[in-house]
């Protein structure tokens, strides 16, 4: 008997990531059900999930439950699979490989742009603003000269310190994890916190939500960067004093470039969006087609190397869900 693949994703987003040609590998090699349906993981072997996917029930994960494995389109596991469903033997595979690339990108473009200012530049042209006021207003900043601060060296705190190489700036990272061995080796010094955040001219973010970081970035800490400091969140909003940055952004004392907020999508009156200082854009660090196409491809090379009883290459394993996104 054929073994059964539930693809749990929503119409919109399974039109987005998985391509006909990527169901047809899932049909080629087991009986595939499109369906967000809870009940129907009851019967399935293996189910593919993404953004849109409701938690997993428990029925699904508990001892005597047929589901084998998730292989999740998206980063992230937390919301879907708890710890329990692993220590049961469900594994779980997903793309924060691919994500990172994306984000990466993402955030060495704000850092660029956040630097040079350009939306301001450009709101400014767009709205009237003489060319000679323009000429006239502070200069942006050379990113060559610039201390950034990397917090998290996770795959995307890596992909991002691999691009800023080339720029020549001078990179700290802060991770409890990594060795300063491993720092020198990507390219930058090790660095506590309350240092990073002293000496950085740019703090970018990207470390994983975990009881540890939850609210790493409070008052406290805001308070400690440097005076006109860049800060960039691509990662979870969780990690940082929302309030506190914004009313440090709303006196001029720091800039900003988020994507991720506490609540999204983002309300319409919500100070985020229309905050001096403040760079917000709506959770798409990760969004482009190409990256989108990838997260398919490569969830179904995982489900087809699971079925023939292959390594996974993006296995969250037990040990590694503790500290993972």
């Amino acid at each position: 008997m054929s073994a059964r693949v539930v693809v749990a994703l929503g119409d919109d987003l399974r039109r987005r990531i998985l391509r006909d040609t990527d169901l047809d590998r899932l049909a080629a090699a087991a009986d595939v059900v499109l369906t967000r349906d809870p009940a129907a993981l009851d019967a399935a072997d293996i189910c593919v999930t993404g953004w849109d996917t409701p938690p997993l029930p428990p029925s699904s994960y508990m001892d005597g439950a047929r589901l084998r494995l998730v292989a999740h389109t998206g980063g992230s596991v937390r919301h879907l699979v708890p710890a329990a469903a692993l220590d049961r033997g469900l594994r779980v595979t997903q793309v924060a490989a691919v994500l990172a690339e994306a984000v990466a990108e993402f955030a060495v473009m704000s850092i660029i742009a956040g630097l040079r200012d350009a939306v301001g530049f450009a709101t400014a042209l767009r709205s009237g603003e003489p060319w000679a006021d323009l000429a006239a207003r502070p200069p942006g900043r050379l990113l060559r000269d610039q201390t950034v601060g990397i917090v998290g060296a996770s795959r995307t705190g890596r992909a991002t310190l691999h691009r800023l190489r080339p720029f020549g700036c001078r990179c700290l990272v802060y991770d409890p994890y990594l060795s300063a061995a491993d720092a020198t080796a990507l390219g930058a010094e090790p660095a506590d916190l309350p240092r990073l955040l002293r000496e950085a001219d740019v703090v970018t973010l990207h470390a994983p939500v975990l009881p540890s970081t939850r609210g790493m970035i409070g008052a406290a800490e805001v308070a400690a960067l440097r005076p006109g400091a860049l800060v960039v969140n691509t990662a979870r909003s969780a990690l940082v004093d929302g309030a506190a940055l914004l009313a440090a952004a709303a006196r001029g004392r720091v800039r900003v470039v988020t994507d991720v907020f506490d609540t999204e999508p983002l309300p319409a009156d919500d100070p985020w969006r229309r905050a001096d200082g403040v760079v917000a854009t709506p959770h798409i660090a990760a969004l482009t087609a190409e990256t989108l196409r990838e997260q398919g491809a490569v969830t179904v090379d995982e489900v087809l190397r699971f079925l023939a009883g292959r390594p996974l290459e993006h296995e969250i394993t037990r040990a590694a869900y503790d500290t993972a996104a």
